[in-house]
C-alpha cells in the first residue's frame, strides 16, 4: 500500500486527487472505489472502511460534472423555500438545514427554488422546468394541504419524490410521506399539564385549515376528553401572531372562576402572546397560568419564563425524506430506507409550566405584592 504522498503522481492537471490515487492508496480496484462512493452495500464493512479512510486522508472529491454526464443525474434534490402560512413553520429554515446534512453523506445536495406559497400551479411549473432540464434528480414536497395537486402531478411524471406533510383528505395516497404527529404533540402537552393538577385547559390555535392546525386542535380536544378535563375555552387567533393571541386570551382571563389555569398553543408564536396576556391580567406565567407552545423554536428558550414546547424531530424527518427519495432513484443506501409515515414529537418542559395548579384560576397582584420569578 502506498503512503498518502505517493498518489500525487495520479493527480489531474488541476492538482486534484484522482480515483486511481484512492484505489492505489487503499489497495483496491477503481471499481471498488466507485462502489464505495455509489453503492456501499456491495462491499464488505472492512473494505468500505479502508476505502473511506483513503478518501478522507487524500481529500478526494468526486468529479460531479463527469458523473452527471455519464449518469444523466445532477446529484441535486429540489425543494421550494419561502414564506409559509405560519411564522414558526420549520420547513424554510431548520428542516432545510437538516435535509442538507442528511443528503451530504450520499453525495447529494439540495437545490432551493422559490414559488408562491399555496400556489400549486406555480410550483408544478417550477418542477416541470427543473425536471425537464435535468437540474434536479428528485423533489421534496413540503407544506401539504387538502386538495394538494403536487404529489399526483409528480407521480404522473414518474418523478422521484417524497412529501413532508400528510396527504390530508386523501386516504388512498400511495406516495411516501413523513409528518410529525401534531395531534400527539398537543396530547402530550395536555397530559403534562394534567400531571401538574390542571383541570381547565384551554387551547389557542389558528383558523381551520383542514391540515396541521386542525390536527393540533384535535389532539388537545381528544386528550382533555380522555382525561376528563374541562375542554375550554377553544380560542382561535386571527393569525400566527403574538398580538392576535393576546387579544383572544385576554377576555377569557377576565372571568373569575371560569378562567383556565393552562393553555395549550398551536405554535410558539401564539404562546408568546398568551404569556403576555397572562402578565397583562396581573398573573405570573408558569405559576398562576401554565402555557405550552409547539415547535420548540428558538423563541421557546428565549422567552421569559422559558416556554414549555413540543419539539419536532427534524433530523429524523430529514433522514426519512432523503432516504425515501434516494431509494426511488435506485441509490444503494446499504440498508433499507427509513420508513415513511408519522413520527412522534417530544415535549420539552420549561418554566412556563413548572408550577402545580394554583388554588384559584388567576391570582391577581396589587403593586405592593412581591413578584416571585418562575423557575427557569
Amino acid at each position: 500500500m502506498h503512503t498518502p504522498d505517493a498518489p500525487r503522481q495520479h493527480a489531474d492537471p488541476a492538482g486534484r486527487v484522482t480515483i486511481r490515487a484512492v484505489a492505489e492508496h487503499a489497495g483496491v480496484s477503481r471499481q471498488t472505489v466507485s462502489n464505495a462512493l455509489n453503492a456501499p452495500g456491495r462491499l464488505s464493512a472492512g473494505t468500505l472502511a479502508r476505502v473511506r479512510r483513503s478518501v478522507d486522508l487524500l481529500g478526494y472529491v468526486p468529479d460531479r460534472a463527469a458523473r452527471a454526464l455519464s449518469s444523466r443525474r445532477s446529484g441535486l434534490i429540489g425543494i421550494r423555500v419561502g414564506p409559509t402560512a405560519h411564522r414558526t413553520a420549520a420547513h424554510p429554515d431548520r428542516l432545510l438545514h437538516a435535509l442538507v446534512a442528511a443528503a451530504r453523506p450520499h453525495g447529494y445536495r439540495l437545490l432551493a427554488f422559490d414559488a408562491p406559497y399555496g400556489d400549486d400551479d406555480a410550483e408544478i411549473a417550477a418542477y416541470a422546468e427543473l425536471l425537464a432540464g435535468h437540474d434536479v434528480d428528485a423533489v421534496v414536497v413540503a407544506d401539504t394541504h387538502p386538495g394538494d395537486r403536487r404529489p399526483a402531478w409528480l407521480a404522473r411524471q414518474g418523478a422521484a419524490f417524497a412529501v413532508h406533510g400528510q396527504p390530508w383528505g386523501d386516504d388512498d395516497a400511495a406516495h411516501p410521506w413523513v409528518d410529525v404527529d401534531g395531534a400527539l404533540g398537543t396530547a402530550l402537552a395536555v397530559r403534562h399539564l394534567a400531571g401538574r393538577g390542571h383541570r381547565r385547559v384551554g387551547f389557542v390555535g389558528w383558523p381551520a385549515d383542514g391540515a396541521g392546525g386542525d390536527a393540533r386542535r384535535s389532539g388537545w380536544r381528544a386528550e382533555t376528553a380522555r382525561l376528563g378535563l374541562h375542554p375550554g375555552p377553544d380560542l382561535t387567533a386571527a393569525a400566527d401572531d403574538p398580538g392576535a393571541a393576546t387579544a383572544v386570551v385576554a377576555a377569557s382571563l377576565a372571568r373569575p372562576g371560569e378562567a383556565p389555569t393552562a393553555f395549550v398553543c398551536a405554535s410558539d408564536v401564539l404562546a408568546l402572546g398568551v404569556l403576555d396576556a397572562v402578565t397583562d391580567a396581573g398573573a405570573t406565567p408558569g405559576r398562576d397560568v401554565a402555557v405550552t407552545g409547539f415547535d420548540d423554536s428558538d423563541l421557546a428558550s428565549l422567552a421569559r419564563p422559558g416556554l414549555t414546547s413540543v419539539r419536532q424531530p427534524l433530523t429524523l424527518v430529514a433522514q426519512i425524506l432523503v432516504e425515501q427519495v434516494l431509494d426511488r432513484l435506485g441509490v444503494d443506501l446499504g440498508h433499507p430506507p427509513a420508513p415513511a409515515g408519522p413520527v412522534a414529537p417530544e415535549l420539552v418542559a420549561r418554566a412556563s409550566s413548572a408550577w402545580s395548579v394554583p388554588a384559584v384560576p388567576v391570582v391577581r397582584r396589587t403593586p405592593a405584592d412581591p413578584v416571585t420569578p418562575a423557575p427557569r
